[in-house]
């Protein structure tokens, strides 16, 4: 005799997941209703549109039933439904089985149902935490262990292998230099530039890199880092305006290379040649 699936696993309960085809499923649209979103208008990600036409909808998604129209209005998974329908046309054009959707009711008593819904749709993704570089890099890692072809691993990550062989290039960067990505010291372009020299070398410059981008945040400590990579602070290019200016004032061979940059001395040759041939 087959045993309960909850004494199979140990688990202390179970729910019910029903299968949905997702354009059966109803987003709701209408700003006045308790589940409204502003995200249901957000565009396809074709991506996701990818993906779940290689593999289905992995997360399940909570719906309700509307008890004055009887239709199942979806709860949370909104993106997954609007994808998974292009998926599925797609898939009918080349004569494939659609993929369904896995979703769950909640029980709720009808004084905490609306409440209760509106809340689940709201921290849904406002509290999701975000992958990590380093941890999305260890993911590929282990995709491309499993033998994975490049198509397959630019469908399951969503993006193309030329991202995918830099976010792997971080794995040879020793784990200072990992730390230092994972708590978002140092962003993973400079991370890059580490993962070519020794491992020594990397965690001297990594320890540099954070230094110099203590008490400043965004574009500012970036640039300070860039500098740090670089050497020595980065100089911009002077304009032309600036250089003739500085050739107003200058004299002897400091005046020579100046007229130089500006290409002065190469047209004044031009134009001794052209006079000498028209004397001719």
């Amino acid at each position: 005799m087959a045993k309960n699936s909850i004494d199979v696993y140990g688990a202390k309960s179970k729910s019910n997941l029903m299968g949905f085809d997702p354009d059966e499923l109803v987003l709701v649209t209408d700003e006045t209703h308790p589940l409204y979103d502003s995200r249901v208008h957000l565009p396809l990600d074709e991506n996701m549109v990818r993906n779940i036409d290689y593999q289905g909808v992995i997360q399940p998604i909570e719906v309700c039933k509307n008890v004055e129209t009887g239709a199942i209005e979806v709860v949370t998974g909104r993106q997954r439904v609007k994808n998974a329908r292009e998926a599925n046309r797609r898939r009918r054009e080349r004569g494939e089985p659609i993929r369904l959707i896995q979703g769950f009711v909640r029980k709720l008593k009808p004084s905490e149902r609306a409440k209760a819904l509106s809340t689940a749709m709201a921290s849904e993704n406002a509290i999701r935490q975000q992958e990590t570089p380093i941890s999305r890099a260890a993911k590929m890692a282990q995709q491309v262990a499993y033998g994975r072809s490049d198509e397959e691993l630019e469908t399951i990550f969503g993006c193309k292998m030329v991202t995918i062989h830099a976010s792997l290039k971080l794995l040879e960067c020793c784990q200072a230099v990992q730390d230092a990505v994972e708590c978002g010291s140092i962003n993973v372009t400079h991370a890059l530039k580490l993962a070519d020299i020794p491992p020594a070398e990397q965690r001297a410059k990594v320890q540099e890199l954070v230094a110099a981008g203590e008490g400043s945040t965004g574009h500012e400590r970036a640039r300070k880092q860039r500098a740090v990579l670089a050497g020595e602070q980065q100089t911009r290019m002077k304009t032309r305006r600036k250089i003739e200016a500085e050739l107003a004032q200058a004299t002897g061979e400091r005046a020579a290379a100046l007229r130089w940059v500006l290409g002065m001395e190469e047209a004044q040759a031009a134009d001794s040649t052209d006079d000498a041939r028209a004397a001719a």
